[in-house]
């Protein structure tokens, strides 16, 4: 799997809610105002119970914090923000690919939260939820190109190399009378015709990559303006739920492409 060394996506989000459900600006006020008040409060208040009332207290707002959709949301495109930096990217047009993703990403987290009926936001954070998935699996993809890129021009050089020699190796093969040396030309010769092979498979592959990240982003850009023409009656006409499809049929068409990649890297590597 493309991302099986990795914790998934929403695994990340979680941790990330409880991290920020404590360390948020309201825990520490709290924290300190129980801390104030049993060191300075009023003498016939016991301590103890300052403390068990701001342990009370955190614990609310903790929770408050962790059945928040809103937060959550929030917290999941900070995370996303985070991650998916375009400036690692080396590669200008990866850059604004990525850049042009996260924005789109944006106006659909947007147009869900200013939707007055709730029960469409919650139909529709499912949908934002995929979006995230989606948006992971763009910049890995992005990644990848921008590897292949960065190595474009030694893979070049290899492929140069690796057809003369084959030229080479085919005609001391039929110029060649010992057995024994012979065996050991073909053996090399397999070998080269494999690294071309591979090398040839790679930029198929590639190319096949490039055109499905515009592909992506196109589609993502579709998706956008669906999720501005769904309203409320869409809910029981199917048509949300077909968003949601549409977008989880994406999410795997793109992961086949990593799938693919991932294994093309393999056997480059075993080469």
């Amino acid at each position: 799997m493309a991302n099986e060394a990795r914790e998934s996506l929403e695994a990340r989000v979680g941790k990330a809610i409880i991290q920020e459900s404590f360390f948020r600006w309201e825990s520490a006020a709290v924290i300190s105002l129980a801390l104030l008040l049993t060191v300075f409060g009023p003498d016939i208040i016991p301590a103890w119970t300052w403390i068990l009332g701001g342990l009370a207290a955190e614990g609310a707002l903790v929770y408050s914090s962790l059945t928040d959709p809103e937060f959550g949301r929030q917290v999941a495109a900070s995370l996303l923000q985070k991650e998916f930096k375009p400036e690692r990217l080396k590669a200008k047009k990866l850059q604004q690919q990525m850049n042009q993703a996260l924005d789109y990403r944006s106006r659909i987290v947007k147009s869900i939260r200013e939707r007055e009926s709730s029960v469409l936001r919650d139909e529709l954070s499912q949908t934002a939820s995929q979006v995230d998935e989606w948006l992971e699996n763009i910049y890995d993809l992005a990644q990848r190109i921008d590897r292949y890129q960065t190595e474009q021009q030694i893979l070049s050089r290899d492929r140069n190399v690796a057809e003369l020699r084959i030229s080479e190796l085919e005609s001391q093969i039929a110029a060649e009378s010992s057995s024994q040396v012979r065996e050991q030309l073909e053996l090399t010769l397999s070998a080269k015709r494999r690294q071309l092979e591979t090398i040839n498979t790679l930029d198929d592959t590639i190319e096949r990559a490039e055109l499905q990240l515009e592909n992506t982003l196109t589609n993502l850009a579709t998706i956008y303006s669906q999720t501005m023409l769904v309203d409320a009656k869409d809910i029981d006409s199917g048509r949300a739920q077909r968003l949601r499809h549409e977008i989880a049929e994406e999410v795997t068409e793109l992961h086949d492409v990593l799938l693919a990649m991932d294994e093309v890297y393999s056997t480059d590597a075993s080469s």
